[in-house]
């Protein structure tokens, strides 16, 4: 493709991707129309063992229950009464920074 900017002229090649057509996803005006995938992908990809914030929505078939429990322990290390401290502090820190601005502002 031949392109010219600003007075200056040159060729654009547009790089091609092979697609392939997967399973039919619905219709539009009478015809069936297919979700299309690059070559190298394989169709839909199916979660592996992804971490996802709802993780009662996704079966982890090849972990142990005690990886679960480790995890557990880890995660509930913090306390409710932690993360209070922490977000007034940083409260705290954001009026100190704005009240500062305001006084230099005059």
């Amino acid at each position: 493709m031949k392109l010219s900017y600003r007075g200056s002229n040159y060729d654009y090649d547009i790089p091609t991707v092979d697609m392939i057509e997967g399973e039919v996803a619905g219709k539009y005006r009478g015809h069936n129309w297919n979700y299309r995938y690059p070559r190298h992908l394989r169709g839909s990809q199916q979660a592996q063992d992804w971490q996802q914030r709802d993780r009662d929505r996704l079966k982890h078939t090849n972990r142990s229950p005690k990886a679960d429990e480790d995890v557990a322990a880890v995660r509930s290390a913090l306390t409710v009464e932690d993360i209070v401290k922490v977000h007034r502090a940083n409260i705290c820190n954001i009026l100190d920074r704005r009240l500062q601005a305001a006084k230099a502002r005059g």
